[in-house]
């Protein structure tokens, strides 16, 4: 029997004075009645048992002369009837029991998980124009709805698990980090051409279905089709006696120009934290926030920690706690010096860069220029960089004579 299992039931520690000690313990065993705690101290014997068998051993005490005595009440039942005249204590476990009730049947905690492109917050924000969000019925929530629209919301989602575990509706995302920025109309194209989205020189192509219509070392413009999806079918006399149509599939590289601009003023705004940080305590319950910040400071940094409360790992109650840390500053007005601007230019430049690096574009050189006037900081040139081309667009069809049969 566990701990749980003896707690339930009940059970009492007792001294046993006996002169006949062992017969007294071989009754006990011969009658599967269980004892532990078992203890000598050499005038008496003290154990533990359950109040079930305590009622049991009466008889064993009289054929063995002893003497018992009840020295502790542990367990449940005694706990009530210690209590039996407290009805307010027992009507707020009562009630405290049907509150618990009453939040498993909500969700109270929103989990997600792999989400890496797309925030948290956009995807709650989503989920909420949904009809899903914290305090929300579980029987009024249909994961697989749910799995569908955030798949519908977002492009870049490939694939959606939605559950309920407890209060608790967890999802997990998996996004397409190489996907190829495209026409969100391929999808429902049953063919393609694939064009040019910027003036450059093709630098390579590798055609996999379709036909090309430009080599390696050729300049195209932007719009321009690079690998047709109508592809001719010829007869035995080279004529064409029919077209058809593919979803044009190429490897291409072209070398294009990005221009680069970018204008920030010399003129800042700094904050200065003269005063000491705040920190005031705050509890969430259900929709309700209790603090004693008041929100009275013109100009703060303000940052909110929650933490919700779990009875199990699965099992969230719609209470959080935690803190609203509060740092006062004052705002002051300085200019960026030659040296401090052009260090700045310079950082934008590379972030502009990185950007183009994560989307797998190769810089081949630049040639930006810097200045700096008495107001602002201007930075401006081109960029020449090899790129991946091929934008699918409707393969335009031609019309068939008729009387032409198809062989």
């Amino acid at each position: 029997m566990g701990k749980l299992g003896k707690y339930l039931q009940g059970y009492v520690k007792i001294r046993l004075e006996s002169p006949m000690p062992e017969r007294f313990l071989s009754l006990c065993v011969h009658n599967q009645i269980s004892l532990w705690n078992l203890k000598n101290t050499g005038l008496y014997y003290e154990m533990e048992l359950s109040v079930k068998d305590y009622f049991q051993i009466n008889s064993f005490r009289r054929k063995t002369q002893s003497r018992i005595l009840l020295l502790e009440k542990h367990g449940l039942p005694f706990f009530f009837q210690k209590n039996k005249k407290r009805k307010a204590f027992f009507l707020g476990i009562i009630l405290g029991i049907m509150l618990l009730y009453g939040c498993s049947l909500f969700i109270w905690d929103i989990q997600i998980y792999g989400n890496h492109y797309y925030t948290r917050e956009t995807v709650l924000e989503t989920l909420e124009a949904f009809h899903v969000k914290d305090g929300t019925r579980k029987k009024n929530i249909d994961c697989q709805d749910i799995a569908a629209h955030i798949r519908a919301s977002f492009p870049q989602v490939v694939w959606v698990s939605a559950k309920i575990q407890g209060t608790c509706l967890i999802i997990q995302l998996k996004e397409n980090e190489d996907s190829y920025s495209e026409d969100i109309s391929k999808e429902t194209m049953e063919s393609w051409d694939l064009a040019s989205e910027k003036d450059g020189t093709v630098v390579k192509i590798i055609t996999r279905k379709g036909r090309p219509l430009v080599k390696a070392g050729q300049t195209c413009k932007a719009g321009d089709v690079l690998v047709s999806g109508r592809l001719e079918i010829l007869d035995n006399d080279s004529q064409i006696q029919r077209y058809e149509y593919v979803k044009a599939d190429a490897d291409i590289k072209l070398l294009t120009e990005y221009s680069y601009y970018d204008e920030f003023s010399l003129q800042h705004q700094v904050k200065v934290y003269n005063e000491e940080e705040k920190r005031y305590g705050l509890l969430r319950f259900f929709d309700w926030e209790f603090s004693l910040w008041k929100n009275k400071e013109n100009h703060a940094d303000i940052y909110r920690t929650l933490h919700p409360v779990y009875l199990t790992s699965s099992f969230c109650l719609p209470v959080s706690y935690g803190s609203i840390h509060v740092v006062p500053y004052t705002v002051e007005k300085q200019y960026y010096t030659k040296k401090e601007a052009e260090a700045i230019a310079q950082k934008h430049f590379q972030v502009f860069l990185e950007n183009l690096a994560s989307q797998k574009i190769q810089i081949q050189n630049h040639q930006i220029t810097t200045s700096v006037t008495s107001t602002k900081c201007i930075s401006k040139g081109k960029l020449q960089v090899i790129q991946k081309a091929g934008k699918p667009v409707p393969v335009e069809k031609i019309q068939e004579k008729e009387g032409k049969t198809p062989q």
